[in-house]
């Protein structure tokens, strides 16, 4: 609704386990060329203090397969920085921005 009506460009984050609960409005960002940004956190295999329950090991999967949908995994602040730039960048294209839950080292 905000994208199509302009004057802003939306956002949305939460853990990336839950855009689950999102994907239908993300394939319709998608297939209506609305270039909303999704910014998800907790990107880990890893079993922290969330549980099992925070553990997304199949949405990078199912997010790539959606046509038209930038799916980013930037590796460390540098990465983080270009897909946000390349986000911006495409209006009429929706991005996943994949952000890990743990400290990661900066990669020269």
């Amino acid at each position: 609704g905000m994208f199509a009506h302009g004057g802003v460009r939306p956002f949305c984050a939460t853990f990336l386990n839950f855009i689950g609960y999102a994907l239908g409005a993300v394939r319709v960002s998608a297939l209506s060329n609305m270039g909303i940004i999704y910014v998800m956190t907790h990107d880990s295999i890893g079993l922290g203090e969330d549980g099992p329950t925070h553990q997304p090991i199949e949405m990078l999967d199912s997010l790539r397969a959606m046509p038209n949908l930038h799916v980013h995994r930037p590796a460390d602040r540098n990465e983080t920085k270009a897909a946000y730039i390349l986000a911006m960048k495409h209006r009429s294209t929706p991005s996943v921005i994949s952000l890990s839950r743990q400290n990661v080292p900066y990669i020269t």
